[in-house]
């Protein structure tokens, strides 16, 4: 694979991951069905678990061995997704503050992806 096409594989991996995420620990103040089924929404995590362990591989690749990348970037990802679908779903507004940290999270992912 190219370097674009690890870049895209890692970032969209993680996407999904993160939105799954949210909706397994999440989705159960709003949604029936994954409040009476959270055995089910675990289990469908293990095949998205060893994805993310790929994607985490190929990420400490491209940055030569580090894993701190690997780690600020999943964690930054994680606060934009947690953010929108907290908006979307629970309808939590987003304060001066959160925005802010939204664009200090969006910055810290293209460090992490393109500062070399």
């Amino acid at each position: 694979m190219t370097k674009l096409a690890d870049i895209l594989f890692i970032f969209f991996v993680y996407l999904f991951s993160q939105i799954f995420v949210f909706y397994q620990l999440q989705g159960h103040l709003w949604n029936k069905w994954i409040k009476d089924n959270p055995l089910l929404m675990a289990i469908v995590g293990v095949p998205l678990g060893y994805l993310v362990i790929l994607a985490s591989r190929k990420m400490v690749d491209l940055c030569d061995g580090e894993t701190w990348p690997n780690r600020i970037f999943g964690f930054s990802l994680g606060v934009v997704v947690f953010t929108c679908m907290a908006w979307v779903y629970l309808k939590e507004p987003v304060s001066v503050k959160t925005g802010l940290c939204l664009c200090l999270c969006f910055l810290i992912i293209l460090i992490q992806l393109f500062w070399r």
